[in-house]
């Protein structure tokens, strides 16, 4: 008995020291560092009661943590996909290949990088890394579409091709064309240049000096990690890359980063009136201290160099995370040193963290819908089937999908959620369903993942049903017919 207390106690504290290991900074007030706790209360609250699908928010001022919040059912110590966000972290990644000189620069021509391709091309000859990284590489492709060259470049059997093959739109450098196939292949480059793979070049000499917790990477059919997005990190260790830009890149007395490469993200390309794009970063001309990663669904960081600032925020979607940092700007402004409400923040933070038991709905399943094997017509979310079934544990949802993997996970069907894990990585995601008039609604909640699906459906005579899908991240809004196998 001594031992299994013994045990459980180790295992405790080990985790303990691992989420303590992801947070460098020391923890202080908003007071101590000249924001208002009493604007961040409130605005937490409203992100609370509007429902908002943010799910974790953190600001580091003056290197101290003044906020830490996460948003049920999202923890902070849960790995994350950055989406898009990767992009800025790829090319931190190519910029300290070139202080390591494992790449002579970003000014080489990326045909250099792949010899077995012969490809007579003049204008391709002209590509070089930097084009790559600034969104500038004169591809004939685009945010156009849902991204449509990169859902084409991922159905053949050589990514390198497809790129490479590409028809140009304009020449190189010439102008912004957002294309995630040209981060791609500075994966491919860095791969090529290093031996390592992006991960494992990204652990050897970014993660494990940052003292990063687990990470994860999604990589291809040729284990060429995706650089353009799908690397899963925690909301601490997203915020240390930021606090790593903000500070030249230097950590703890070490340069891990070359201070040139980073001054080299200025705002090169135009987006729109305001907008540039520059070495994987976003940057604005309405505050030129401001440098940002923005990725699909909410994932977002804001380093604002003169104020000593960073916010990094993660979401499944269905909102501006843009427009976070108006709050944490305007408790600087408002901030009174005669006031302390740093109270009413622990306790909105902690609200936020806590499911809403006010919500809880009766639990019950028709027995006649169960055990029912229903077959859906072609969809957005790649759903082949869908089956309910109460087990000892509870109800529980099997889906099948086109590419006939399957999940099982249970479902809190009194609208609280069940939790169980995702199948690429083991990370958590939960669902619960409730009872609308005589629709189910169901919440199928990848979060970490990012994606939160939202089916609504009603059960047909003759063993059909309809589902509305919605999916805000990847703006899904669809109504699928389904019949029984």
């Amino acid at each position: 008995m001594f031992f299994k207390y013994s045990l459980c106690i180790s295992l405790f504290l080990a985790q303990v020291s691992s989420v303590w290991a992801q947070m460098p900074w020391k923890i202080s007030s908003p007071e101590a560092q000249g924001l208002n706790s009493l604007v961040l209360a409130n605005s937490i609250n409203q992100l609370k009661q509007d429902g908002t699908n943010i799910h974790s928010l953190l600001v580091i001022k003056n290197n101290q943590l003044v906020l830490d919040a996460s948003f049920y059912p999202f923890k902070n110590t849960y790995a994350h996909d950055l989406a898009s966000d990767t992009k800025s972290v790829t090319s931190l990644l190519i910029g300290i290949a070139i202080d390591k000189q494992y790449i002579a620069s970003e000014n080489e021509p990326i045909v250099h990088f792949f010899p077995e391709y012969q490809l007579n091309n003049d204008t391709l000859k002209t590509v070089r890394i930097k084009d790559l990284l600034n969104m500038s590489s004169g591809f004939q492709c685009s945010w156009n579409d849902g991204e449509k060259e990169l859902g084409d470049m991922r159905k053949t059997t050589d990514w390198v091709k497809y790129m490479l093959t590409l028809p140009f739109a304009s020449n190189p450098d010439a102008q912004f064309s957002y294309c995630s196939g040209n981060f791609y292949l500075l994966a491919e480059i860095l791969q090529r240049a290093t031996k390592m793979s992006c991960h494992a070049f990204a652990q050897k000499y970014l993660f494990k000096p940052l003292g990063f917790g687990e990470s994860y990477w999604l990589a291809n059919y040729k284990g060429v990690n995706h650089g353009w997005g799908d690397l899963h990190i925690s909301i601490y260790d997203f915020a240390k890359i930021g606090c790593l830009v903000l500070n030249g890149g230097a950590w703890n007395g070490k340069q891990l980063i070359s201070k040139q490469w980073l001054e080299k993200i200025q705002p090169l390309h135009k987006i729109n009136n305001s907008e540039f794009y520059g070495y994987g970063w976003w940057l604005t001309t309405e505050d030129p201290n401001l440098v940002q990663a923005i990725g699909r669904g909410g994932q977002r960081i804001f380093i604002y160099k003169t104020r000593n600032l960073v916010i990094a925020t993660y979401g499944g979607g269905g909102y501006d995370s843009g427009k976070l940092d108006d709050f944490i700007l305007q408790a600087i402004e408002q901030y009174d040193k005669n006031e302390n409400n740093y109270a009413l923040l622990q306790k909105a933070v902690k609200n936020a963290s806590l499911p809403d038991t006010s919500t809880t709905t009766p639990t019950a399943f028709p027995a006649s819908e169960l055990n029912k094997t229903f077959m859906l017509v072609s969809n957005e979310m790649g759903l082949r089937s869908m089956r309910f079934e109460k087990r000892k544990t509870g109800y529980y949802l099997i889906v099948g999908f086109t590419d006939s993997s399957k999940e099982e996970h249970p479902i809190g069907m009194n609208n609280q959620y069940q939790f169980s894990k995702e199948p690429a990585f083991g990370l958590p995601m939960a669902l619960k369903g409730k009872w609308v008039n005589d629709n189910l609604s169901i919440d199928y909640n990848r979060l970490g993942r990012i994606e939160n699906y939202q089916f609504s459906i009603t059960f047909k005579e003759k063993d059909a049903m309809e589902i509305k899908l919605t999916e805000a991240s990847k703006g899904i809004k669809q109504t699928i017919r389904a019949v029984k196998m």
